[in-house]
């Protein structure tokens, strides 16, 4: 508070809090822009905005000599990467994050034309388009695709009559509304999160569900149901949030031989070792019915220190259970959750 007074006296006090709110975001942003310390950011922006690899992502969806429209461009993350592809437009309504956009855009040494305009409302002349809706409203997220601005139904309508357009949406949406803007759906892997849905749509466009695996390019199809077994193997997996959301699961199951545990939504389970992008692979040192004194018992004779916990589906309080397992054996060791029908069942994992 002292400095910003200071600098208020210097400057002014709208100017001060600018420059403060600027130095406070600039702050957040280093762990997404490596040149965050020179750019310009909004905090409901930059919480949507895409990670550059993300972004890179996006941009390579688009030939490299056509112009691409960024239809609610923002702070100019994703913009930066068509940019760096080849020509862009950028529309953005808010004349402040237009700015901040061009000044970002500077700051990667790229450019590109920006309209401060309402994208729907504008004759495009181009044939490609990529867009990320706000889906904020007076700071909250919603998952109300009528609040979000643009309206996704709205742009894929005009986006379905180009050569390609690309929509960003949440991967909390249904599967019926994705499903009902494009053809095409990808949900996206990025430092172990499923961060994002794309819909794409237009006369290029393909058909199919996938999930992509950004770090590594890998694409993993939907696939059948998978069978499932009440009891682990000798190995259980954790299979990436993207391939639980894309429906993938079966063409996990179909090419290592694995099946679904329980009824648990993205633990599998094998009789050997598989090394995946989309899994997560943990030895089975022993398993029974869910109950926290038998659970305790048994760590405690695998020499066990304070266990990580770990569920899918089975809808416990995981901060309740640990303080029954404190405990101060030698071993890291993990403990899986995993609902069959009504009953819980338990694992305990390195």
């Amino acid at each position: 508070p002292s400095n910003i007074e200071k600098v208020s006296r210097l400057v002014d006090p709208e100017a001060a809090s600018w420059a403060f709110s600027q130095w406070a975001l600039r702050k957040q942003a280093q762990s997404k822009f490596d040149r965050a310390r020179t750019m310009f950011f909004v905090r409901e922006a930059l919480e949507q905005a895409s990670h550059p690899a993300i972004a890179a992502y996006h941009a390579s969806l688009f030939p490299r000599a056509e112009v691409v429209g960024d239809l609610c461009c923002g702070i100019g993350a994703d913009l930066i990467a068509l940019a760096r592809r080849g020509p862009a437009i950028g529309y953005e309504i808010d004349s402040e994050r237009a700015f901040y956009a061009g000044h970002n855009l500077e700051v990667y040494k790229t450019s590109a034309e920006i309209r401060t305009e309402d994208s729907l409302a504008a004759k495009w002349d181009f044939r490609y388009a990529f867009a990320d809706p706000a889906r904020r409203v007076q700071g909250r997220r919603t998952l109300d695709p009528a609040e979000f601005a643009p309206n996704p139904v709205e742009l894929s309508r005009r986006m379905s009559e180009l050569s390609l357009g690309v929509l960003k949406l949440s991967p909390m949406l249904s599967d019926d509304f994705l499903s009902s803007l494009g053809p095409l759906l990808e949900f996206l892997s990025f430092g172990g999160e499923c961060r994002e849905a794309l819909v794409s749509m237009g006369t290029e466009a393909t058909e199919g569900r996938f999930a992509v695996h950004i770090e590594s390019g890998e694409r993993l199809a939907a696939g059948h149901s998978p069978s499932e077994t009440a009891e682990p193997g000798g190995f259980l997996f954790d299979a990436d949030p993207a391939a639980v959301r894309s429906h993938a699961l079966g063409t996990l199951c179909q090419q290592f031989d694995l099946r679904i545990l329980g009824t648990s939504p993205g633990y599998l389970t094998g009789a050997s070792l598989v090394e995946s992008v989309w899994l997560k692979s943990f030895r089975v040192l022993a398993t029974g019915r869910f109950d926290i004194k038998d659970l305790k018992r048994k760590l405690v004779e695998l020499d066990s220190a304070t266990p990580v916990l770990k569920q899918r589906g089975a809808g416990q309080d995981l901060d309740r259970i640990l303080k029954s397992l404190r405990l101060d054996g030698k071993r890291k060791l993990s403990v899986a959750i995993w609902p069959v029908d009504k009953s819980l069942r338990y694992g305990i994992l390195e």
